[in-house]
């Protein structure tokens, strides 16, 4: 049966489900906005969500936020979508849609790069606000 971290992945891909998931992802649900997608989170991941969407805009001056492809966007102030939040059922994952313009000397960035890279935090670790600060700078000024 398709749960919960099942339909985010679905609608956070936009390719195939996985395997044991039998609803695919043209069922899976819209969310309008980021709130209805924080709220369908578990309390910790949505406080998660909530702290990280305050901090990128302090962060990324001038960033505007669109739900694309079931998730939260983030975009410059190039209206670049640059950054994104996917909540699963245990963890963050802190996204950067244009990871391959990013310079990363210490390999941080997890992920097969197909479409994006990220960095996975976890309810109750210490977020590591000067790395996130730094990759979201890079991100502040790419252009189409």
């Amino acid at each position: 049966m398709c749960g919960p971290a099942c339909r985010r992945n679905c609608a956070t891909c936009g390719l195939r489900p996985e395997p044991e998931c039998s609803k695919g992802p043209e069922k899976m649900p819209k969310y309008e906005n980021h709130d209805e997608y924080i709220a369908d989170h578990d309390a910790p991941i949505a406080a998660l969500l909530t702290e990280l969407r305050t901090f990128i805009h302090a962060e990324l001056r001038g960033a505007s936020e669109k739900m694309r492809y079931g998730v939260p966007v983030f975009l410059n102030r190039h209206n670049v979508p640059v950054l994104y939040l996917f909540g699963s059922s245990d963890h963050v994952n802190f996204g950067f849609l244009r990871f391959d313009a990013l310079s990363d000397p210490d390999a941080v960035l997890i992920g097969s790069g197909k479409p994006s890279k990220h960095i996975e935090i976890r309810p109750g670790n210490p977020i590591d606000h000067t790395l996130l600060r730094g990759f979201i700078a890079q991100c502040a000024d790419l252009a189409a």
